[in-house]
């Protein structure tokens, strides 16, 4: 089971309400990820990026923790040609909100070129990239533990449904059970 407090945080966060455990934590975390519509744990993900002619692009997922490869995607006369980058030349903005720049230097053996005679970069890249928090935030740790005793508080409660098999799942059917405290510290993550 995995949440976004280890089973040593629980005492250090969750000092409102005891008999806080990791379950707890875990459907919090659930209970968090299914409300935003998204996760914050490292997932990889791949994507097809048109850039600008600035060569900017934007990524869905942020922050992005790491770019682990690039390929820019081009045709010609001679039909489709894929050619892999160095994913150093991706450039992430410094505020890590997905906004990138390509610093490629160009050449026959780091770009293809779409059209010879003018010289022209690739508009299209796939970029596979590691996006989500390592560590995590104190605010969403706070937000955890909050909705996680909350959770032990009621004992299982009346605004998620729980499914049991070899894993669970848990579905929200009513978001007032966010507070209006763990819906700020949400929205200050996004």
């Amino acid at each position: 089971m995995e949440g976004y407090l280890t089973e040593e945080e629980i005492p250090i966060y969750c000092t409102s309400v005891d008999g806080v455990t990791m379950t707890d934590v875990v459907i919090a975390s659930d209970l968090i990820d299914g409300y935003l519509g998204r996760t914050f744990k490292p997932t990889e993900f791949s994507e097809r990026i048109k850039l600008d002619r600035r060569r900017r692009g934007k990524l869905k997922h942020s922050p992005v923790i790491d770019v682990k490869k690039a390929v820019s995607k081009s045709a010609n006369l001679f039909g489709n040609i894929d050619a892999e980058l160095n994913p150093l030349d991706i450039d992430l903005d410094p505020e890590n909100d997905g906004y990138f720049t390509y610093i490629g230097r160009g050449g026959i053996f780091s770009v293809v070129y779409t059209d010879l005679p003018k010289r022209r970069m690739p508009m299209i890249f796939e970029i596979t990239y590691v996006a989500g928090y390592d560590p995590y935030p104190s605010a969403l740790k706070t937000a955890t533990a909050m909705l996680a005793q909350n959770i032990a508080q009621a004992q299982g409660f009346a605004g998620a449904k729980k499914l049991t098999s070899l894993d669970f799942s848990v579905e929200m059917t009513n978001d007032s059970f966010f507070t209006t405290d763990i819906k700020n510290l949400l929205r200050s993550l996004v």
